[in-house]
């Protein structure tokens, strides 16, 4: 609202007037920036008149004037940590998992779950039942399940795969001493081509003698 005049004059004349730039944080700018700070604050007034005009305002080139509106309630969005695999994996449904607190499930705080990038990492909401990866396919005819199953170091969970009510894996996934690790899943589900099969990946914490944490997912597919 004040502009310039607001600010401590000895910091501003360090700044030249000048802007440059050739990146922002992990984005490159293309063309770099080199700008007169004076001339930016002119350019973004202006587009905030015309937004405003366009919306009802009146600019008589010295008054701005803005009409009073009634607020309007917006709906609230509910989120369940369900609709990850919106964005992870669309083809897998994830059940029962929690919001948890600590990243790996740190000595009597739970682990947590969250989506970071192509990574799905999970933990119980209930560590009897487990957390569990669903999904419904039609198999091939040499039909493959394979994923990356990952753990934080000093940290384990098992891991179960089912094909309808048939076990075909049961792993612990277990971590070393330094950063997190992952192993390579392989599961031939040839004997079971061309059906329509459910598919279920549980993560399990309750294991004896093994501090529970995350279980992380990525590269999920069916082949």
């Amino acid at each position: 609202m004040w502009g310039m005049k607001a600010l401590p004059a000895e910091q501003v004349s360090e700044l030249h007037d000048r802007i440059k730039g050739i990146e922002m944080g992990p984005l490159r700018l293309t063309p770099p920036v080199d700008e007169s700070i004076a001339e930016l604050a002119q350019r973004t007034a202006k587009l905030g008149v015309a937004i405003a005009t366009a919306h009802g305002a009146s600019d008589d080139g010295n008054e701005l004037r803005i009409p009073i509106q009634e607020p309007e309630t917006q709906p609230a969005e509910v989120f369940r940590l369900a609709d990850l695999t919106r964005y992870w994996n669309s083809d897998w449904a994830l059940e029962r998992a929690g919001f948890g607190g600590a990243g790996g499930g740190m000595p009597g705080i739970r682990g947590i779950t969250y989506l970071d990038g192509e990574i799905l990492s999970t933990y119980p909401r209930d560590e009897v039942r487990g957390t569990v990866l669903r999904r419904t396919v039609r198999l091939g005819s040499s039909p493959v399940l394979k994923f990356k199953a990952g753990v934080d170091p000093a940290r384990a969970w098992q891991l179960q795969v089912y094909v309808n009510d048939d076990r075909l894996l049961d792993k612990l996934i277990e971590g070393g001493s330094e950063t997190r690790s992952w192993q390579e899943i392989n599961i031939d589900l040839t004997r079971y081509r061309g059906q329509v099969v459910v598919l279920r990946l549980y993560q399990r914490v309750l294991i004896p003698h093994h501090e529970a944490g995350n279980a992380y997912w990525r590269d999920l597919e069916v082949k």
